[in-house]
């Protein structure tokens, strides 16, 4: 494991955040504010300082990253163009969440697993005998998304269940879904859904932060979540709790990616030579929802 500070070769005592290519509202996103809260957390109990920066140009790095005036990177985002890429690749780097492509990114990597965040979804629409499932794939230009997509429909025909993937075709790139915003993208994939020949009972849609757009294309169409349709959702939002009924959820726990991408970044620091790459893989957990319980309770009510 990491040795002490007090051990190791420190120069500075910083550590910077980097957050590349996202605007600032994704950037203070719940997920990634909470990773970077528990990278914050790991770091001052390790005896190093944290600064956090946006990127939006990259003439305009922190000072103390220009000036080599830190001793590791941990990063986020997109990858930045080559040449500075080459330029932080002399530092001890460490990417958090999700890669947004297969290429131009360096070091080593802590995420969630995603192809176990496809399976549990499926699993758990199985486990309440749900046959024909589906998965809103709100941004095919999102190598997480994809990589639960692909898992989902794998652990679906192997359990012998119908499924479709649904796309939506007009992403054409990361940023392209404005995604509390978007109403209209989300009503017209709620409307493929609902015109397939064997309409899904179960659905898995794979950003928490869309499940309001989703429920509010439903209602409008007649179609009562959670009763007509079982949904579950990813990456815990708080918005969830609002919703009636709430869906059930996996937890990446990003409190658990911000300290895992603190540690191997210590250890990196510590074996500076050592040239493999790391891909650290956190496992998500269930947050169970109200939908079944809920409705049969309702129903048995009525029937009494």
């Amino acid at each position: 494991g990491p040795q002490p500070r007090s051990r190791r070769k420190q120069r500075t005592g910083n550590i910077a955040v980097l957050l590349f290519g996202t605007d600032p509202s994704m950037a203070l996103a719940s997920i990634t504010a909470a990773v970077v809260h528990g990278a914050e957390s790991a770091l001052a109990e390790s005896g190093y300082n944290m600064i956090l920066s946006q990127i939006g140009d990259e003439r305009r790095l922190p000072p103390n990253v220009t000036s080599g005036n830190v001793d590791g990177l941990l990063l986020h985002g997109f990858p930045p163009s080559r040449d500075l890429a080459q330029k932080l690749s002399c530092n001890p780097c460490v990417w958090f969440l999700s890669r947004r492509s297969r290429l131009g990114y360096w070091g080593d990597r802590v995420g969630p697993d995603n192809e176990a965040i496809g399976t549990m979804a499926l699993d758990y629409l199985k486990e309440r005998g749900h046959k024909q499932v589906a998965f809103l794939h709100v941004n095919s230009c999102h190598m997480g998304f994809s990589q639960r997509a692909e898992s989902f429909e794998a652990a679906a025909h192997e359990a012998g269940l119908g499924v479709d993937v649904l796309v939506d075709g007009n992403v054409t790139n990361l940023m392209d879904l404005k995604e509390e915003l978007d109403q209209q993208r989300i009503g017209n994939m709620i409307d493929r859904l609902l015109e397939l020949p064997n309409r899904p009972t179960g659905v898995f849609v794979p950003r928490a932060s869309l499940m309001a757009l989703v429920y509010r294309s439903l209602y409008q169409r007649g179609i009562t979540p959670g009763k007509d349709m079982q949904f579950i959702a990813c990456d815990y939002h708080p918005m969830l709790d609002g919703l009636f009924p709430v869906p059930a959820t996996i937890d990446i726990q990003p409190d658990i990616v911000g300290r895992q991408a603190v540690e191997q970044l210590l250890w990196r620091m510590d074996h500076s030579h050592d040239l493999t790459r790391a891909d650290i893989q956190v496992q998500p957990r269930m947050i169970e929802g109200q939908d079944a319980d809920m409705y049969q309770h309702a129903d048995a009510v009525k029937t009494s």
